[in-house]
């Protein structure tokens, strides 16, 4: 991008759950009008003079399977909107190595699985690409050190779509918690994810893990505003109903009154169901994380999600089915909606457009990188103003500590011997402690 051009060149890899909801949406804006309209959303509204006449273009997606065709369908999906736009459809393993060759993007937007996220930041970084990514940044602090190196060589930026930091209801209650409730002595986060995301979506869980894939919100939300640092992990799961799935689907089939060969997946999957994992801090505060992936399709919501303070002088909660939108549908049951995620809006004569905090994540990441390309500023002045590789280092050890902790946990408990193992956190590492081991 140059300073007479004023336009930033965006390629997107992946087309995972929330494309067309969030992902997607949120670039039909960008291209429509430019970010400065949204910036209210992130507090940033200030910078809208400065940043008004910056176009967003997105140049080409890329997914791995030509055979499944899913980038192609994004393209015709853009062109809806956009006839007129020349985006490309790539395909291929390594499909943003190829896009970084012919299409030299501003930036690109991870949007792969979470153990595919390392290798294509790492390659936009070097090519001179700044980059956007899906949560989390990454599954082991050996690859967050990487990419850290990689962004500081760079000098480029590297932001996470931590959209939880920007739901309204939370980010109120986290900047207020200290004043208003005293020290905080623990904290309990829920989310939990539709069955359907691990038996039937997401081919990759077996890759990853429910506390990995959604427990970084909380993760991210807690030391981003709370200022703490973990020290030490405790984890335990369950491996009840994903690894015994070629008995358990047809039971979900025979309560459903549906044909279990209508299920995606038949055979076990090899993953947890769900995952328990305390953290304490250096301040001595405790942080309880359950997550899980298996709710069932018959619940309210869409996920389950609350977060819960303690603090010596008060409590407070935000749980998202007490937000007050419900609905009762024929054919769809009681459902509670949640429009601040990724609502939608459409004036008489107007077009489509999404607002809430599943857009302002993206918003945040790509005004750092247009203050760094068009208005000068450092990596190291904007560090405070989006969620960054760096405020991400101490999340992915947790991810890797709890997911260590948890399967020797595991093997320890189907041995007969209980769940003794944690894990200290040091300022470079994660150390093992298992009592078990001479």
């Amino acid at each position: 991008m140059s300073q007479t051009e004023r336009t930033l060149k965006v390629a997107i890899i992946g087309g995972g759950m929330f494309f067309d909801d969030i992902i997607g949406q949120s670039f039909k804006d960008f291209m429509r009008g430019g970010i400065a309209g949204a910036l209210t959303s992130i507090g940033m509204s200030h910078l809208a003079p400065d940043v008004a006449d910056v176009k967003i273009d997105v140049c080409a997606v890329g997914t791995r399977s030509e055979k499944s065709g899913t980038a192609g369908k994004i393209i015709d999906w853009f062109a809806s909107d956009f006839p007129d736009s020349q985006i490309e459809a790539c395909y291929g393993e390594l499909v943003w190595q190829d896009i970084l060759n012919r299409h030299q993007p501003d930036v690109l937007f991870v949007a792969t699985p979470d153990h595919v996220h390392t290798q294509p930041i790492l390659d936009a970084l070097n090519a001179g690409c700044d980059v956007i990514t899906e949560k989390p940044l990454c599954l082991t602090i050996a690859e967050a050190d990487q990419i850290l190196a990689a962004t500081k060589a760079n000098g480029r930026i590297v932001a996470v779509d931590m959209h939880k930091r920007y739901d309204p209801f939370v980010r109120d209650m986290m900047l207020n918690a200290e004043a208003k409730y005293g020290a905080i002595n623990r904290v309990r986060a829920v989310l939990e994810e539709p069955l359907e995301v691990s038996s039937e979506i997401f081919a990759w869980v077996e890759n990853s893990n429910p506390f990995a894939y959604v427990g970084c919100h909380w993760l991210d939300v807690v030391h981003h505003y709370l200022k703490v640092k973990p020290r030490t992990v405790f984890a335990t799961g369950q491996k009840n109903l994903l690894l015994n799935w070629e008995h358990h689907h047809l039971e979900i089939a025979k309560r459903q009154d549906i044909e279990p060969e209508s299920f995606k997946r038949q055979h076990a999957i090899q993953t947890w169901d769900s995952l328990d994992v305390a953290v304490t801090y250096e301040d001595g505060m405790r942080g309880d994380y359950n997550n899980n992936w298996i709710n069932p399709a018959e619940f309210e919501g869409a996920v389950n999600q609350e977060i819960e303070l303690y603090g010596i002088f008060g409590r407070g909660i935000v749980d998202q089915q007490d937000r007050g939108f419900r609905e009762a549908i024929i054919g769809d049951g009681s459902r509670t909606r949640n429009p601040s995620f990724g609502g939608r809006i459409q004036h008489r004569g107007g077009e489509l457009e999404i607002f809430g905090y599943g857009k302002a994540s993206i918003v945040a990441g790509l005004l750092a990188i247009i203050r760094r390309r068009l208005l000068g500023e450092s990596p190291e002045e904007l560090e405070q103003t989006y969620p960054n590789a760096h405020s991400q280092w101490d999340v992915v050890q947790v991810i890797e500590a709890a997911s260590l902790v948890a399967e020797k946990n595991y093997q320890s408990f189907q041995a007969g011997n209980g769940t003794p193992v944690t894990a200290l956190l040091t300022d470079t590492g994660i150390e093992i402690i298992d009592p078990t081991v001479t």
